[in-house]
């Protein structure tokens, strides 16, 4: 006789219950251990059929010296059947389950063998369903007065209905359980309410999942159901679950009356407390506006009463508050340092060194749903985490690659593949549905730096400042954006940028090259640029830092098509932010930038085009300062193209003119030379501009600078006093050009004995007012100030020398432009000084 035959009902339910719960826990160990080697489909749709079947089983356990005779024996034949379906499966898993101490290959080899169970298996699970609808049958049928008992109402009894088990990887994330904990407690009469919000994959359902499993132990008469709201479809075969295993659905009943019955049930019948997550409530206008077969939305079937606790997850914030009406939701952010550590752990080979974990969570920014995939991918691939961190530092593909990899996830719907790459792309299209506007801003965000992203960016001339800000605020609610810590800008998560890109591109590449113009454009229009014939404001330098990063990412975007549009834009782009690198004192980087946008230009507009002349200007203004050959022969070929295309008399050429007699001197040191182009630039000067025109002054100055070289000082001060006082009566004593010119006077004035104390009093002034205006390690106000050093040398104002020496090299060490080359040349330089100096006795 086998084990199962000849015994009774109540001992054959215990039987079962132990070799079920058995089963249940080596399956779950299995699972969640061995990351390599899967257990078939078949086994796990064991794992949440035979947690059914010992509910079932304990609550009629509860009754069985209730039951008639005649039920008994109908009872115990369903239960035989079961018993022995669940000891063949015992012996299956015996053959097929390796041991924990198992090696890799006795593991791969049990899962292969494991295969040729599957249909064995399958065949088990279906008996054992049978067996549930039999016991469920009995248990929520209302039977007549033949003599049988009647089970217990469904209002008297406790019901657990999650669908799915204990996350064995799960994290403690005390904290938000204590703010669950605080968001229930409310006044008697107010139903308890907490709502989880988040970035997708953030770990909202795994924190309400596990909440679950603490109340139930917490307090086992409290009834914990789970509804699934992430579509219509979902909401209601959620609420049919619950109908159907609490008996609430009498024959007569059709589907369609499902969640009134439920929500009747909860609010006016059970007794007892209860518990409802509701979770991925993330389409605002499905949950409030789409209407389930019964025809009310989902949000008027969610039940309300004091005696029943709502838990919601949602990704968006402003859902929460919709939700909740006016409870505040709790919002979860990313992991810390060491709940990552233990959560990559838990997948992760024992022996990777804990500063490889760190890189990986930083490069996963605290993500929990990004760390599982890693540490997934890496566990089932066999590599390491080096090996994936050198694969995801490559480039956006290999990148987008790693986040799109599919996983099995814990407590995701059904058997479905879960990426987070997937994940956020619901929240996206969720987004572009409810407002478009914000899915716009989301693509062309991608396109900049992650963080320190302006408003400037970003708005349109046409944007109603209450729709931007609309448009922003539904970002910030799904997490995907957020204020910078500056308040100044907006910031957001490289992952999703990176999200965002690949969505675009399987929407098709042109979608894409669509926004990284869009992004260029805006970079374009807003980065500010100065022509070659005026001096830089302050805006140049303080918004040209703030969009220069960004800058630097849209020029980096390979396009297929737009070539001739790109191009251009591209090349204004490289004039202007080499006019910034040029004014910060970068000078081969500004140099390369403006041949780069020489190159672009002379390609689609031609050499003799307005903006090809002054991007070459400017490359050979800085050419010439580098004492390049190279200037000579680029200003006389931009002097010929001026003149014959502008004139003798256009401020362009007059400009040109004295650039090629600064780099006469420069260059070739052919003062001779320069002195006559200087002389017939400012003669043109003045007939075509005026007296007090930038460019004439400009031109004065070199002219006083030629005459300095050539030992005639006192000529050379006349043109710069006139210079000073023009500057001074046009642009104020405190402007940029008032500046340069108390320095260019201070500077002539050095070479001569009797002018020392006008020239100390100059440098002086100077060196406060540059302190003010420029900062103390601007590359303007650093070159007087090494005028002013060499004077006191000449002064033999030893003491003060070595002071200013020594305050200019700590302005520059920290400062910002420690590493340009001008700056670097000034440092050097003043080292050499104050060696000097200090060797002196």
């Amino acid at each position: 006789m086998d084990p199962v035959t000849g015994i009774g009902l109540a001992a054959a339910i215990v039987q079962l219950i132990e070799v079920s719960t058995k089963i249940t826990k080596r399956l779950v160990e299995f699972s969640s251990a061995d990351l390599e080697n899967e257990p078939p489909k078949s086994f796990k749709k064991i794992i949440n059929v035979l947690p059914l079947i010992t509910e079932g089983l304990r609550s009629l356990q509860s009754n069985v010296d209730h039951i008639s005779p005649h039920a008994k024996d109908s009872l115990r034949a369903v239960v035989q059947d079961c018993l022995k379906d669940v000891f063949e499966l015992n012996n299956i898993l015996d053959k097929v389950l390796p041991s924990t101490k198992a090696s890799s290959w006795e593991k791969t080899k049990k899962a292969v063998a494991s295969l040729k169970h599957e249909k064995d298996v399958e065949e088990i699970s279906q008996g054992i369903d049978r067996s549930i609808k039999a016991l469920n049958f009995y248990q929520i049928t209302k039977i007549s007065q033949n003599g049988q008992v009647e089970q217990p109402s469904p209002t008297e009894r406790t019901y657990w209905i999650v669908p799915f088990d204990r996350n064995p990887s799960f994290v403690d994330r005390s904290a938000v359980f204590d703010e669950i904990e605080k968001a229930f407690k409310v006044d008697e009469g107010v139903q308890p309410k907490a709502a989880l919000h988040g970035l997708g994959g953030i770990g909202k359902s795994q924190i309400a999942l596990e909440y679950c499993y603490r109340r139930r132990k917490e307090d086992p008469r409290c009834s914990i159901f789970w509804c699934n709201a992430a579509t219509i479809a979902r909401f209601e075969q959620s609420l049919g679950r619950i109908a159907s295993e609490c008996g609430l659905v009498p024959g007569t009943k059709t589907e369609t009356d499902v969640p009134e019955v439920v929500t009747h049930w909860l609010e006016s019948h059970i007794k007892g407390k209860w518990l409802m997550v509701i979770d991925n409530v993330d389409d605002t206008d499905v949950f409030f506006e789409g209407k389930t077969r019964s025809g009310k939305t989902m949000s008027e079937c969610i039940p309300h009463c004091a005696g029943g606790s709502l838990l919601v997850t949602t990704r968006s914030r402003e859902t929460a508050f919709d939700v909740l009406k006016q409870t505040r939701p709790i919002t979860i952010k990313q992991m810390d340092k060491e709940e990552g550590s233990k959560l990559a752990r838990k997948r992760l080979p024992e022996d990777t060194p804990e500063d490889q974990v760190l890189q990986l969570l930083k490069t996963l920014e605290f993500i929990p749903l990004a760390i599982t995939q890693a540490s997934s991918f890496i566990a089932k691939r066999g590599k390491t985490v080096q090996y994936y961190l050198e694969q995801y530092q490559k480039n956006d593909t290999i990148r987008t690659k790693l986040l799109s990899y599919e996983f099995s996830d814990h407590g995701r719907q059904g058997s479905s593949m879960e990426s987070l790459a997937k994940t956020w792309i619901i929240s996206f299209e969720v987004i572009r549905e409810s407002n478009p506007r914000a899915a716009e801003l989301l693509c062309l965000m991608s396109f900049f730096q992650h963080h320190g992203i302006p408003a400037i960016l970003l708005r349109r001339e046409q944007d109603d400042e209450f729709d931007f800000d609309d448009a922003v605020a539904v970002l910030e609610s799904f997490s995907f954006v957020d204020v910078d810590e500056s308040h100044s800008g907006f910031k957001m998560h490289r992952l999703v940028q990176l999200a965002t890109k690949w969505w675009l591109q399987t929407e098709g590449y042109t979608e894409w090259e669509k926004w990284a113009l869009e992004a260029l454009k805006s970079v374009v229009a807003r980065f500010p640029y100065h022509g070659p014939l005026s001096s830089p404001d302050g805006k140049l330098l303080s918004v040209g830092a703030i969009l220069l990063p960004h800058a630097e990412l849209v020029l980096q975007n390979n396009f297929r098509q737009f070539s001739s549009e790109v191009d251009l834009l591209r090349a204004r782009l490289f004039s202007s932010t080499g006019c910034y690198f040029r004014w910060e004192g970068f000078l081969n980087e500004a140099r390369f930038r403006f041949e780069q946008s020489i190159n672009l230009n002379s390609k689609h507009l031609g050499e003799q085009h307005i903006d090809t002349m002054n991007s070459t200007i400017f490359a050979a203004n800085i050419a010439s300062g580098l004492r390049d050959p190279a200037a000579i022969t680029m200003l006389e070929r931009l002097l010929e193209l001026q003149e014959s295309v502008l004139g003798e008399d256009d401020p362009g050429t007059i400009d040109t003119l004295h650039e090629l007699a600064k780099a006469s001197y420069r260059v070739t040191r052919d003062f001779q030379r320069s002195e006559i182009l200087c002389r017939e630039a400012l003669t043109r000067s003045r007939r075509a501009l005026s007296m007090t025109n930038e460019i004439t002054l400009s031109c004065m100055t070199v002219l006083a600078r030629i005459l300095s070289y050539q030992g005639r000082i006192a000529e050379a001060g006349t043109i710069q006093r006139e210079c000073y006082a023009t500057a001074i009566e046009v642009f104020g004593p405190s402007s940029h050009r008032a500046l340069i010119a108390r320095d260019n006077l201070a500077y002539t004035l050095s070479y001569c004995e009797e002018t020392y104390g006008e020239s100390y009093e100059l440098f002086t002034e100077n060196l406060e007012k540059g302190r003010n205006n420029l900062g103390h390690d601007d590359p303007e106000r650093l070159a007087y100030s090494w005028s002013f050093a060499r004077l006191l040398k000449r002064m033999k104002r030893v003491e003060e020398l070595r002071r200013l020496c020594k305050q200019l090299l700590q302005e520059i060490e920290t400062g910002g432009r420690s590493t340009s080359d001008h700056v670097q040349g000034i440092k050097s330089d003043l080292e050499e000084l104050l060696r000097s100096v200090e060797s002196e006795p």
